[in-house]
C-alpha cells in the first residue's frame, strides 16, 4: 500500500499554501489520489511529482494553461521540447527589456537628470531625448574628422610633392579644427547637475573647459556653481 499524505502535509513539503493545491485540483491540474467522504484530499508520490513538476515549469515562466496542455498532451516530451524553447525566447526577451530599463535607470542616476530642481517630468524626458541625439551627432563629427584628416593628409603630400611652404597646411588645420569646433558648439547645451538649469556657455570657455565624452567642466550661469555638466543637443 502506497503512502498516503494529507493536503497539509504536501503542502509543507513543497512549500505551497493548502489553497494551490486545492486551486489545482480545481483547475484539473493534479487531483488527489482519493478524497475522503469528509472532503480531506490524500496525495501519494505519483501526485506530488506531478505537483512538483507544476512548481518547476511555474519557476521558468509558464503559465498554469500551458501547464495544463502540456501534461494533458500524449506527446510529452516532445511537447515539452517545444514549449522550453518557446519559454526561452520570451523569457531572453524579458531580460533584454529588464536590462535595457535598468540601463537607463543607471545612466539617469548618473547623469543626474534625477536631482531634485528638475520635478518636472516633461524636463527630464526632454533631456533624456536631447541626450539620446548625442549619439548621432557625435557619429558625425567624427565621420567629418576622419574625411577631414584623410583630405590634410593627401593635400600634405601634394604640397611636399610641389615643394610648396608646409605651414600652409598648418594654418588649413588649425582652420579645420575651428570650423569643427564651432560646428559642435552650435549644436550642444549643458545640463547643470545641481540645479537642472539648461544653459550654453560662450565658445571660448566651450573650448577651454575640461571635458569627457559626455560631460563639460562648466560653471552654471543660474546656480554658480562649477561642475561637470550633462552634454545634450540643441532643439
Amino acid at each position: 500500500m502506497q503512502e498516503k499524505y494529507s493536503i497539509g502535509e504536501v503542502a509543507a513539503m513543497l512549500e505551497v499554501s493548502t489553497r494551490t493545491l486545492r486551486f489545482y485540483d480545481e483547475k484539473g491540474l493534479v487531483k488527489p489520489a482519493y478524497t475522503e467522504e469528509n472532503g480531506y484530499r490524500f496525495y501519494e508520490k505519483e501526485q506530488i511529482r506531478q505537483i512538483e513538476l507544476i512548481l518547476f515549469l511555474k519557476d521558468l515562466g509558464f503559465s498554469l494553461k500551458q501547464i495544463k496542455t502540456l501534461i494533458q498532451d500524449e506527446r510529452g516530451s516532445k511537447s515539452l521540447e517545444l514549449l522550453l524553447k518557446q519559454q526561452y525566447q520570451e523569457n531572453k526577451q524579458k531580460i533584454n527589456e529588464l536590462t535595457a530599463k535598468q540601463k537607463q535607470i543607471e545612466h539617469l542616476q548618473k547623469i543626474g537628470v534625477l536631482s531634485a530642481a528638475l520635478t518636472n517630468f516633461s524636463d527630464i524626458t526632454s533631456i533624456m531625448r536631447k541626450e539620446n541625439k548625442m549619439t548621432v551627432l557625435r557619429r558625425k563629427m567624427w565621420l567629418y574628422i576622419i574625411m577631414w584628416i584623410v583630405v590634410e593628409l593627401i593635400g600634405i603630400s601634394l604640397m611636399y610633392a610641389l615643394r610648396l611652404n608646409a605651414s600652409i597646411a598648418i594654418v588649413i588645420a588649425v582652420l579645420g579644427a575651428i570650423m569643427f569646433s564651432k560646428y559642435y558648439y552650435d549644436r550642444v547645451e549643458y545640463v547643470c547637475p545641481n540645479c537642472g538649469d539648461v544653459f550654453i556657455p560662450s565658445f571660448l570657455i566651450f573650448n577651454l573647459a575640461p571635458h569627457t565624452p559626455k560631460f563639460r567642466k562648466l560653471t552654471c550661469p543660474k546656480c554658480e556653481k562649477r561642475s561637470y555638466c550633462l552634454e545634450i543637443c540643441r532643439d
